[in-house]
């Protein structure tokens, strides 16, 4: 994978979905290294002297292919102080310090499997939109096949599945599935299955499991639930099931 750079830049766009959950459109001040979907960056509102120490920072998932090599988009959630911070405060023009790519947690044939299973909670979808978009990108999945899986509160906080829904009309091999937790107003949405996601339906529409991948991104509480299950219940390995928790 490409070697990690430090950079600094400017926040080209804000899109506040509520609140508590922001889109960050980054412009960096160089050409970045190739981005593999799925990995992730360290990202600081503070100043930073290359010649000292790396301040206070968070790592985000970053949400999209970085086709051009500039542009960096990051969907972050009020989880603390730190984010909250940003989220307050960050504003189209102002500079940031990053530093990446960093991190494993690709969906492609490096990690040995044909199939993928990408369940995600909230923002944590953000790993799944640089695979999704990268594949809208070259009209083609790394892999034979991959099913999302793709989970919120209500069907407003499902704020990526206009992308996924591109995904699967165009991609051959991609499909997704939508979950809310609450519908607004109790109106039914069309595509969203009520409830948190089925991972008992998930498993028993997987078949044969031998060759595919488990990627579970969300919320610690919800990932640590799935691997449990995964491991006791469907008797997978610890290598099928890769894991991108978040605070």
């Amino acid at each position: 994978m490409a070697q990690p750079l430090r950079f600094q830049a400017t926040v080209a766009q804000v899109t506040r979905h509520t609140p508590d959950v922001v889109t960050y459109r980054l412009y960096a001040d160089r050409r970045l290294p190739r981005f593999v979907p799925g990995q992730f960056i360290h990202l600081t509102m503070d100043a930073y002297d290359p010649a000292g120490f790396w301040p206070d920072s968070r790592v985000f998932s970053v949400a999209n292919a970085v086709a051009d090599r500039r542009t960096v988009e990051l969907t972050i959630s009020r989880q603390g102080a730190y984010t909250g911070k940003l989220l307050d405060q960050l504003q189209p023009g102002d500079q940031v310090w990053a530093k990446g790519p960093y991190g494993d947690f690709t969906i492609d044939a490096r990690h040995g499997f044909r199939r993928a299973v990408l369940i995600a909670g909230g923002t944590g979808v953000t790993p799944f939109c640089a695979f999704m978009d990268a594949a809208l990108g070259q009209g083609a999945l790394p892999l034979d096949e991959a099913v999302l899986h793709y989970g919120a509160q209500t069907p407003e906080l499902l704020i990526y599945k206009g992308l996924a829904e591109r995904c699967a009309a165009t991609v051959p091999g991609f499909r997704a599935c939508y979950y809310a937790e609450q519908r607004v107003d109790g109106a039914a949405v069309a595509s969203v299955q009520a409830g948190r996601i089925d991972l008992a339906g998930i498993m028993a529409n997987s078949g044969d499991t031998q060759d595919t991948g488990f990627y579970l991104s969300g919320p610690k509480v919800m990932i640590n639930s799935f691997r449990d299950k995964l491991v006791q219940d469907y008797r997978l390995p610890d290598e099928q099931i890769l894991i991108d928790a978040w605070e």
